[in-house]
């Protein structure tokens, strides 16, 4: 893919792909799960790493799902579980940075941070990392064919439950 064609990279596509991230983290701090998957296309790539694991690859994640059908299974798997204490998360995503652009596809990288907040208790610092995600641009519309979530440290955390 070639670096970022300012032909291609208008304001207005700027301004929807800042939007489509500001609505994918609407839509997992407002707790509608059940909806993340449709950020994606059907054949995609969600990973969570830490640095010094995605350097060893796949078989190394914290988490590795292949399709959308993945997703909804994750989110089922979620809802049915008693295993964890729910909580609630606010993420912040900023520095947005087009790495390459073709007609089809997007490369984007974004910082983020997610606080979380259990009922009862106040909010505290979970996670911070970077997103490098491949869009697609089909339509007029974006979505997700790879996100791959990197984390800051190389200590993954305790419980991860929810998407990030």
């Amino acid at each position: 893919m070639p670096a970022a064609d300012n032909s291609i990279l208008t304001a207005d596509l700027r301004l929807d792909v800042q939007e489509f991230y500001f609505r994918y983290a609407e839509c997992l701090d407002g707790d509608r799960l059940q909806h993340w998957p449709e950020f994606f296309l059907d054949s995609c790539t969600y990973r969570i790493a830490t640095r010094r694991n995605l350097r060893l690859g796949p078989d190394d994640d914290i988490m590795f799902l292949s399709t959308k059908t993945t997703m909804r299974d994750r989110i089922a798997a979620i809802g049915q579980s008693e295993d964890y204490e729910p909580y609630t998360q606010r993420h912040t995503i900023a520095n947005f940075r087009m790495q390459a652009a073709s007609e089809e596809e997007l490369r984007v990288q974004a910082n983020f941070h997610i606080l979380r907040t259990y009922p009862e208790r106040g909010s505290e610092f979970f996670l911070s990392g970077v997103y490098n995600d491949r869009i697609a641009l089909i339509d007029g519309r974006v979505n997700f064919t790879e996100k791959i979530c990197i984390l800051d440290s190389d200590v993954p955390p305790g419980s991860l439950v929810y998407p990030i």
